[in-house]
């Protein structure tokens, strides 16, 4: 399911099974495991076990949703520069104004995600 708002389209809830992408869970496994693989060369890094393995997943998937908003208040101030620039008319593109146009809803969903997906309440010391 694409879900759409009044200009913007997201994935939503859509099954993503057999699309090849990857869903929010693969992605963060993927990216421990990832690191994991770079702590290789460091001798004192190399000494991990499952649970640890298992602690640096559930710690990533705690703070994924902080990342993802945080990523998408990135993407707002860039839009907001796209907005300046096109009211005063140096622009780059000819579609500056319908791109500015997208920043109160991408504000919306950037405030969403991070309702949804809060960071923990506990300050965790990360060891990605």
């Amino acid at each position: 399911m694409v879900v759409k708002s009044e200009r913007m389209c997201w994935l939503g809830d859509m099954k993503l099974e057999g699309t090849g992408i990857l869903t929010r869970p693969e992605v963060v496994s993927s990216y421990c495991q990832y690191h994991d693989k770079a702590r290789q060369g460091n001798e004192h890094l190399t000494t991990r076990t499952n649970a640890s393995r298992a602690a640096d997943y559930n710690e990533a998937m705690a703070w994924a949703g902080f990342y993802l908003s945080f990523l998408f208040f990135k993407n707002c101030v860039i839009v907001q520069g796209v907005a300046q620039r096109a009211s005063i008319g140096v622009a780059s593109s000819t579609a500056a104004s319908k791109v500015a146009s997208l920043l109160p809803e991408m504000v919306r969903l950037t405030k969403h995600i991070l309702k949804e997906f809060p960071p923990p309440k506990t300050q965790l010391k990360s060891n990605l």
